[in-house]
């Protein structure tokens, strides 16, 4: 079963767009939560009925979506072959909760942590995460922030209201964002997995999670882009992973899965 409904579009980009905590709060309570106009896609992705929204004028995962496929499914079942049953998954960079629904859907994670800074992401997110029923799955507590080397705060997301995944951070404007370093957050969790799709900042989130990355020796999918892939290599080899596959769907990155070398050839 597939289908879009389109509700009205509203002038719903501005700075007032969404008040997650209080959306956060009134989940908590069983109150009503008022999400702002989006579009839905109904569509069935294996055995399960599936409800996604997104409020970007062109974004290409809901066309995916009605073709009865996940965006990057290809680099998601490859890396669905190489993680236990119930793993723990952190997702940074979770943009409207593609990769999030795949992994509690069809990949069978016991829980998907997401982390995602840009404010006009946050409605759309949420609402996949409500919608399809799947709380007790997706962990959305860290939504709001983003991840980097270090404790930061005065950055902000500039606007891409055609395709939200292409929006970068930027030092000042007026979104006010913090950026965490992964392991100031995380050293109570284990992840199988850790996905990192954060436009360029890559080599910063890696850095911030040195730790977490040591203990829990996780598979890491992540888009690198092009000027960083010298860093990244060098960064693999010096911590002992190995690439599993590559996949270039844009000209200036690369989709890199990479798992420490003492698992390669066996799932983890």
């Amino acid at each position: 079963m597939s289908g879009v409904i389109t509700l009205p579009a509203g002038d719903a980009m501005e700075e007032e767009y969404f008040d997650l905590r209080r959306a956060l709060r009134a989940l908590d309570r069983g109150t009503p939560v008022t999400f702002p106009p989006m579009q839905m896609t109904r569509v069935r992705i294996g055995d399960r009925d599936l409800a996604f929204f997104t409020n970007c004028v062109k974004n290409p995962l809901p066309r995916m979506l009605r073709k009865g496929r996940f965006y990057e499914g290809e680099e998601l079942r490859d890396v669905a072959k190489i993680l236990p049953e119930g793993a723990g998954v952190l997702d940074v960079g979770a943009n409207l909760g593609n990769h999030a629904l795949f992994f509690a859907t069809q990949a069978g994670a016991a829980q998907v942590l997401v982390i995602e800074p840009n404010p006009l992401a946050l409605a759309p997110l949420l609402a996949n995460v409500v919608m399809n029923e799947l709380r007790g799955v997706i962990r959305t507590e860290a939504l709001g922030i983003g991840l980097g080397a270090r404790a930061e705060s005065g950055f902000s997301i500039r606007r891409r209201v055609q395709n939200l995944g292409r929006s970068r951070m930027e030092r000042g404007g007026g979104d006010a964002l913090e950026l965490h370093p992964g392991d100031a957050l995380f050293a109570d969790e284990w992840f199988d997995l850790v996905k990192i799709d954060v436009e360029g900042i890559e080599m910063e989130v890696l850095e911030g999670m040195e730790k977490t990355i040591a203990r829990c020796r996780p598979v890491i999918f992540i888009e690198v882009d092009n000027v960083n892939a010298d860093a990244f290599g060098a960064w693999c080899g010096a911590r002992d992973y190995g690439v599993h596959s590559k996949a270039r769907r844009y000209p200036a990155n690369l989709n890199c899965i990479v798992q420490p070398v003492e698992t390669m050839g066996e799932a983890i």
